[in-house]
C-alpha cells in the first residue's frame, strides 16, 4: 500500500478513528494489527517470514538480557539476522559474481531468483541495532513480545526508514502514544509537503525524463548529461525525504514522533557534512553498529581510513545486490577518508549557508549528483557510457529547456526548504493569532492535496522500496 494512494489516506484515516475510539492502555494492539494488516498486503506469503524472524529475534533478546553468556545471542542474533538479509538479497549476486570461476571447473549452477521481501533491509538493521544496545544497555530489556513486534513493525516506518533506536522509540509505545493537536498540525503537514514532494516533483516532473534518458545512457551532449544528473539527484531526493515526511507525518497524528532523515543534503559544505544531512538514521546505524566497532578513528590515521571507506563500501552495498551499489559505495568512502586527510571537519550544519560557502556547496553537490548517477545506471558499463558523454566537455548545446528550468526549480525548493524550517514556528504562530489563519492553512493543504493526487494518477512506488 503506497502512501501517495487513495487507499493508504483511508487506511490512515481507519487507523486513527479506531485509536482515538480505543483506550490507551489497548492502542499498541490496534498498531500491531494495522501494521500486520498492512505488511500482509503486499504479499501474505512473506509475512511468515517476517513474523518467523521477529520470533528467533525476540528470544534471542531476551536471553541477551537474561543470560549470563549475552554476547553469544548477541552473535546469534546478528548472524541469523544478516544470514535471512544475505539468503534472499545477496544469494544471487554472489552466485552470478562467481559464475565464471564454476564455470571454469565444470560447475553449471542456476542463478536463483528471489523476490526480496518488502523493508528487509530497514527491519533488519531496527533488529540487530536493538539487540546491540540491549546488549550495551542502552535500551531497556522488552518483556513483552507485542511490544517488541510492534517496534520493529510500526508500519509508517516499516518499509523504508527511518530507522527507529529502542531508546527513543519503546518508551512512546508504552505510553500508547500523546497525540495533541500540536502535533496533528504538524502532522498534516508533513503529509501535505511528503505528497507534493513525491507526486510533483518526484513523479511528475524529474521521473520521466530521468527513465528515458537512463534507457541510452551515451546519448546527448555534456550539457544534457548534466540536467540528466541533476535530475536524478532530485529525484531521489523528493522521492525518500517525501516518502519520510510521509511516515513521519502519519507517526505524529496518531502521537508519536520518529526523527527526520533529512536536513536540505544539497547544502552540505563537504562530504563528511552530506552524511549528517543526507539519510541521517542510515548513516548514524552505520557509525554507530559498524564504524565504531571496527575501530572508528581510535586505531591511528591509516585504520581510520579503512574503517571509513569499509562503511561506505557495506552501506552501498547494503542498498542492493549490484556493483554499482558498492561502487558507489565505495567511492564515498574514499572522498570521506580523503576528506579527512586534509584535515576536514563535518562543521555545523546548522550554520546558514553564506556567500562565502556558495563554492563549496557548488562542488559537493556536483559529487553527490555524479555519484548518484553510478546508483541510478543499470550495470557498470552503463555508468562508464554516462561519464564518456561527460567527459566530452561540451557545454554548447543540448540542454533540454523544459528539463533545465525544472532543475532550477528544483534548487530554489531546496533553498525555501530550509529557510521554512528555520522560520516555520514564527509563521505558525502568525497565523494562529488570526481568525483567517486555519481557514488559509485548510485551503492551502487541500489545494496541494488536491493537485498532489489528480497529477499522480494511481501513485509511483517510491525508489527506496526496492532495498
Amino acid at each position: 500500500m503506497l502512501f501517495n494512494t487513495v487507499q493508504y489516506a483511508i487506511f490512515l484515516g481507519m487507523v486513527l478513528l479506531a485509536l482515538r475510539l480505543t483506550p490507551r492502555r489497548a492502542r499498541s494492539g490496534v498498531l500491531l494489527g494495522a501494521s500486520t494488516l498492512f505488511y500482509a498486503l503486499w504479499l501474505p506469503t512473506y509475512l511468515l517470514l517476517f513474523v518467523g524472524d521477529l520470533v528467533v529475534n525476540y528470544l534471542l533478546l531476551r536471553a541477551i538480557s537474561r543470560s549470563e553468556r549475552p554476547r553469544l545471542y548477541l552473535t546469534a542474533s546478528i548472524v541469523f539476522t544478516l544470514g535471512v538479509l544475505a539468503s534472499f538479497k545477496y544469494a544471487a549476486f554472489a552466485i552470478e559474481a562467481m559464475l565464471p570461476l564454476l564455470t571454469s571447473v565444470g560447475l553449471a549452477i542456476e542463478v536463483p531468483s528471489f523476490f526480496l521481501p518488502l523493508g528487509i533491509s530497514f527491519y533488519s538493521f531496527q533488529i540487530i541495532g536493538l539487540a546491540v544496545d540491549t546488549y550495551r544497555g542502552r535500551s531497556e530489556p522488552v518483556e513483552s513480545f507485542s511490544r517488541y513486534a510492534l517496534f520493529i513493525s510500526f508500519f509508517p516506518q516499516l518499509i523504508a526508514g527511518p530507522i527507529l533506536r529502542g531508546a527513543e522509540m519503546l518508551p512512546q509505545l508504552a505510553a500508547g502514544g500523546a497525540p495533541s493537536a500540536a502535533r496533528t498540525r504538524r502532522g498534516g503537514w508533513l503529509l501535505v509537503s511528503g505528497l507534493v514532494k513525491k507526486a510533483i516533483f518526484a513523479d511528475l516532473l524529474l521521473a520521466p525524463f530521468v527513465n528515458d534518458a537512463f534507457l541510452d545512457p551515451a546519448l546527448g551532449s555534456a550539457g544534457f548529461h548534466l540536467v540528466v544528473a541533476y535530475s536524478f539527484a532530485f529525484q531521489i531526493y523528493f522521492d525518500f525525504s517525501g516518502y519520510v515526511d510521509m511516515a513521519r507525518g502519519s507517526a505524529l497524528l496518531m502521537g508519536f514522533e520518529i526523527p527526520t532523515n533529512f536536513l536540505e543534503p544539497y547544502l552540505s559544505r563537504n562530504p563528511a557534512e552530506f552524511w549528517r544531512r543526507w539519510h541521517i538514521t542510515l548513516s548514524t546505524w552505520l557509525r554507530d553498529y559498524l564504524y565504531v566497532p571496527l575501530g572508528g578513528n581510535r586505531k591511528g590515521a591509516g585504520r581510520t581510513y579503512v574503517n571509513l571507506f569499509l562503511t561506505m563500501l557495506l552501506g552501498g552495498l547494503w542498498h542492493g545486490a549490484a556493483w554499482t551499489f558498492v561502487v558507489w559505495g565505495g567511492l564515498h568512502g574514499i572522498i570521506l577518508a580523503i576528506h579527512r586527510l586534509c584535515g576536514g571537519r563535518a562543521g555545523d550544519i546548522d550554520r546558514p549557508v553564506t556567500v562565502r560557502d556558495i563554492p563549496s556547496v557548488f562542488v559537493m553537490f556536483h559529487v553527490a549528483a555524479f555519484l548518484f548517477a553510478v546508483f541510478r545506471a543499470a550495470s557498470i558499463g552503463d555508468a562508464a557510457l554516462f561519464f564518456a558523454g561527460l567527459a566530452t566537455f561540451d557545454l554548447r548545446g543540448g540542454w533540454p529547456p523544459v528539463q533545465t528550468a525544472i532543475v532550477a526549480l528544483c534548487v530554489g525548493s531546496h533553498f525555501f526548504e530550509r529557510w521554512f524550517r528555520r522560520h516555520v514556528a514564527a509563521l505558525q504562530q502568525a497565523a494562529g493569532s488570526n481568525w483567517w489563519g486555519p481557514v488559509a492553512e485548510g485551503a492551502l493543504a487541500g489545494l496541494l492535496i488536491g493537485a498532489a493526487y489528480a497529477l499522480s494518477g494511481a501513485g509511483g512506488e517510491f525508489i527506496y522500496f526496492q532495498f
